[in-house]
């Protein structure tokens, strides 16, 4: 079951959308894609934060969906990752109004959600005697 939530967050993530003045919008698949395949990684691009925690959360989420079992402590660090980054455009979206950025981060925020309730229900499960 966690591995198809660490999939569904892996590409819920790419689906989160941006939207800034002057009619300018992306998607973060977009993104990701004008960044390795158009203008190439630079290191001043890969060291800024934003940039620096998807890419090492997203890393993660892969090798958790992939592993047979990942450490639970590196799952959790990758999906706490990458919740940073969505709920920051999220808070960006709720904040200006945008339904189309707050709809579009949701589903990555829900899935998150299911995420750590799995966590806490094992974590619950296994202190009961």
């Amino acid at each position: 079951m966690k591995k198809l939530i660490n999939l569904g967050l892996f590409l819920s993530f790419f689906l989160c959308y941006l939207e800034w003045g002057d009619g300018h919008s992306i998607f973060i698949a977009q993104t990701v894609y004008e960044l390795i395949f158009v203008q190439g990684l630079s290191l001043n691009t890969v060291f800024h934060p934003v940039i620096l925690s998807a890419i090492v959360g997203l890393l993660i989420l892969l090798y958790a969906a992939i592993v047979r079992k990942p450490n639970r402590w590196v799952n959790i660090l990758g999906v706490v990752l990458l919740s940073a980054v969505v709920f920051i455009f999220f808070l960006a979206g709720a904040l200006s109004g945008n339904l189309r950025m707050i709809g579009s981060n949701l589903p990555f925020l829900v899935l998150a959600g299911v995420f750590f309730s799995l966590i806490l229900r094992e974590k619950l499960s296994k202190a009961k005697p």
